[in-house]
């Protein structure tokens, strides 16, 4: 077997300057470590506790991408956070010293500004440099021109091939690599143990105002509404739970609500959704039918945003069933294969409801989805295909 590859892992415990500022002065100026401590020195609750933990514990897959490619035998990975700036100028002082780097989604989600003022650190470079963007349909000039400016070898994506190479086109000197999100099965697992006492759940975000279409929305709502009366128990949270919380809330629930991510307005100019989220700050009653009117009609991207998300994988892996909106899911989950699907319109609903309080169907496309998942989407499946487009070069 060959040395493992001397990886270095970037990512980020947070964007704000608060998060920079307690992770560089407790961790890089007064070498404290996280709150996992085996000793237990950081008390559950405390302050020390709620400082130094993982910010990003609600969005999962930053941790289980960090994870996966930690756990990888084929890398030597050294993790470093942009928000201890400290190890972070340490890291870019020996970037040289790497045959890969690897920028996550954590530090490249949310603001990229930071990484742009250090582009000349990432251009001194010797190894290859794979960039994994995290929200793509936010702040892309940015994302886009940092990708330029350091000449990243490959781009990472959540996004089909299509809508990735129409993108990220002007990335010239890059190889687009299609890597949607996956499983962690060590995590989201079945529990026999657990009573689903839930029929149709959800908990999350609604974002219609920013994304241009209500389709989710409307189905949650419904369901929120009207579930009753089809003797269907919904819980309906519009909140984040914790990675623990999220487990335990699907392993509760015999039906998860959902759609694909993303918006079918992708902008490589950052206009539309910067000028939204400013209109919807300053106005945060407005309705809809004004927000789509305003910012979104006769503007349809060439090609979808819409993509999977880790949401999607994390029900399979607790065996949970979901109904979704149609879409096209990468080409990876199929209606009415993998997850009972709902159009957009709702209008086949009642051939939902029909189903899914059909034991025997419901059971059999858990199990099926299951072990489709299982066997070829993984996360150490992902990993192993970066590795295989990758280590060619090294």
């Amino acid at each position: 077997m060959k040395d493992p590859i001397r990886t270095l892992v970037i990512d980020a415990n947070g964007v704000t300057w608060k998060a920079v500022l307690a992770d560089t002065t407790l961790k890089g100026l007064l070498g404290l470590k996280e709150r996992t401590s085996p000793q237990g020195i950081y008390p559950e609750g405390g302050i020390l506790h709620q400082l130094l933990g993982p910010r990003n514990e609600p969005l999962s897959y930053v941790l289980d991408w960090r994870e996966a490619f930690c756990e990888a035998p084929e890398l030597a990975v050294e993790v470093c956070s942009i928000t201890n700036f400290v190890g972070f100028l340490k890291s870019l002082r020996r970037i040289g010293e790497y045959p890969l780097t690897v920028i996550l989604h954590s530090a490249t989600g949310d603001s990229v500004s930071l990484l742009r003022k250090m582009a000349d650190r990432f251009q001194r470079r010797r190894g290859k440099l794979a960039v994994f963007i995290g929200n793509e349909y936010n702040l892309l000039m940015d994302k886009i021109g940092f990708m330029k400016a350091v000449e990243a070898d490959y781009v990472c994506t959540q996004l089909p091939a299509e809508t990735a190479r129409w993108l990220y086109g002007e990335c010239t000197r890059s190889e687009i690599l299609c890597m949607p999100h996956a499983l962690n099965p060590r995590l989201y697992s079945p529990d026999s143990s657990c009573r689903r006492s839930i029929d149709m759940g959800f908990v999350g975000d609604l974002y219609h105002n920013l994304i241009g279409d209500m389709e989710r929305t409307n189905l949650i709502l419904f369901f929120q509404k009207h579930g009753a009366d089809f003797e269907i128990t919904s819980d309906i949270r519009f909140r984040r739970l914790s990675r623990g919380g999220w487990v335990q809330f699907l392993r509760e629930c015999r039906g998860i609500l959902g759609a694909e991510s993303g918006t079918y307005y992708l902008d490589k100019t950052g206009e539309i959704i910067e000028s939204t989220r400013a209109y919807v700050k300053a106005k945060p009653e407005a309705a809809f039918e004004d927000v789509y009117e305003r910012f979104f009609k006769g503007r349809a991207s060439p090609v979808s945003g819409k993509a999977i998300s880790s949401r999607h994988f994390e029900p399979i892996g607790t065996k949970t069933c979901q109904v979704l909106i149609e879409g096209c899911y990468n080409g990876i989950l199929k209606g009415d294969e993998h997850y009972i699907s709902v159009k957009k319109d709702l209008s086949n609903i009642d051939d939902v409801i029909h189903r899914f309080k059909d034991n025997d169907y419901r059971h059999s496309m858990v199990e099926r989805t299951y072990e489709y998942v299982m066997a070829s989407h993984t996360y150490r499946h992902r990993i192993q295909s970066f590795l295989d487009l990758v280590v060619r070069d090294l």
